[in-house]
């Protein structure tokens, strides 16, 4: 019998670069977790209906076949990193946040006891024991937690203090505590404020919640609602609006001649509009140009106020509260306010007349807006026990937390139903 030839062995086959492109993703996992994570849909491979289209609308000029395959499949790459990449990471992201959450409520609940005098003793008791001697103004013996505390650091963070009001003050001593929570998924966030009894309104607490899918990218927000509280308001303390009575006397009819007294609702400036819901216009909205500017305007104004409270205020109250955390701020060696000072009143005057023909609201000038920036810093009244559990200064009469500060003009503003009374 005659030997049988040797097996030939199959020749190998070099693989496809795309084929190797498209393995790698299909094996590759995208984070750490495995299970949490879903494996990338390989890109789909250019056809020749995309090569042709390109070629004609490639940045308008000629490009070599081979590079469109290039180009079309780098976008290919991208399709995948946008739809998959960032969905997980968003996702372990939030899973991170809602996590570590947890952890800074567990600090910040002890803050909270600290400024409410609940820790006083405790506090106190450590102090003796690492050696310290205890030294205590017979004047201040009631002293309780840390009074004017939040008001204070609220006063120091430069985009806050922009939105207060000398009227505000007194009712923000009655601020107890300020949470950032972002919702489920990590599609945006709530600040909440807790308020102790005040003589300024009913609600316990005062809520702001900002609904933003992309919270957790670096992209521009993109925000879908803004919703705040409705206030409370106790009869005649409301500090968002003022009444004013109007004498009124009838041309026609039965009443002719007679006259009637109405009442009218004057929004005011304070820091207790931040409450207010912000309408936030759909992409098909029919504006018109300034209007579109004007809304713009006060959602980016309030969406600045609501990052300091998440970003900086909750998370480093302290720091704001002793003005460590403004650092070298507002120490110029020059006084803006006094350069161009000619110049800014003929600004004044100029956007006055541009509003009277126009009929729109007057600008403010750069001299009343720098005006509103500082606020005065609250005194504090450390002579008498805090915080308070009813009853009140400022509008509420002598109290506890009487005011520092002189009674505030009166405020100017348009119309605004919204001031709510019990």
């Amino acid at each position: 019998m005659a030997d049988e030839p040797p097996p030939v062995p199959p020749t190998p086959v070099s693989p496809d670069p795309t084929t190797s492109i498209t393995s790698s993703l299909q094996t590759t996992t995208i984070s750490p977790s495995s299970e949490s994570s879903p494996t990338p849909s390989p890109p789909a491979p250019p056809t020749a209906l995309d090569l042709a289209s390109m070629s004609e609308t490639m940045l308008g000029e000629e490009m070599p076949p081979q590079m469109i395959r290039r180009i079309l499949y780098l976008q290919s790459l991208h399709d995948v990193q946008k739809k998959s990449t960032v969905e997980a990471y968003k996702k372990e992201r939030a899973e991170l946040e809602t996590k570590y959450a947890q952890e800074f409520n567990q600090i910040y609940d002890k803050r909270l006891k600290v400024l409410t005098g609940q820790l006083d003793k405790s506090i106190d008791e450590e102090y003796v024991a690492s050696g310290g001697a205890l030294e205590e103004d017979e004047d201040k013996h009631d002293l309780i937690g840390c009074p004017q505390f939040w008001v204070t650091a609220l006063s120091q963070n430069g985009t806050v203090s922009e939105t207060l009001t000398e009227s505000d003050v007194d009712c923000l001593e009655y601020l107890s505590d300020i949470r950032s929570t972002d919702l489920p998924g990590g599609v945006g966030f709530t600040l909440t404020f807790k308020f102790a009894e005040n003589p300024y309104f009913t609600n316990a607490e005062l809520s702001k919640r900002y609904d933003i899918p992309n919270l957790y990218l670096d992209d521009e927000p993109m925000l879908e609602k803004i919703t705040g509280s409705v206030i409370n308001w106790k009869e005649g303390q409301c500090l968002t609006h003022k009444v004013t009575i109007k004498k009124q006397r009838s041309k026609s009819g039965k009443s002719k001649g007679q006259i009637r007294s109405v009442e009218k609702k004057i929004k005011v400036d304070s820091f207790f509009n931040f409450f207010n819901s912000v309408e936030v216009p759909s992409e098909d909205a029919s504006m018109d140009e300034e209007e579109m500017d004007l809304l713009e305007a006060v959602i980016d104004q309030d969406y600045d106020v609501a990052c300091a409270f998440r970003t900086q205020l909750v998370p480093d109250a302290i720091e704001w509260f002793t003005g460590e955390a403004n650092g070298d701020e507002g120490d110029s060696e020059y006084d803006d306010e006094d350069e161009d000072t000619d110049s800014d009143e003929e600004l004044s005057e100029d956007e006055d007349e541009e509003s009277d023909e126009d009929g729109a609201a007057p600008k403010q000038s750069k001299k009343r807006k720098e005006k509103q920036k500082t606020q005065p810093m609250p005194e504090f009244n450390f002579g008498q026990a805090a915080p308070p559990t009813g009853g009140g200064g400022g509008a509420g009469g002598p109290g506890p937390n009487a005011s520092p500060f002189p009674p505030p003009a009166e405020g100017e503003g348009g119309e605004n139903p919204e001031c709510k009374q019990n």
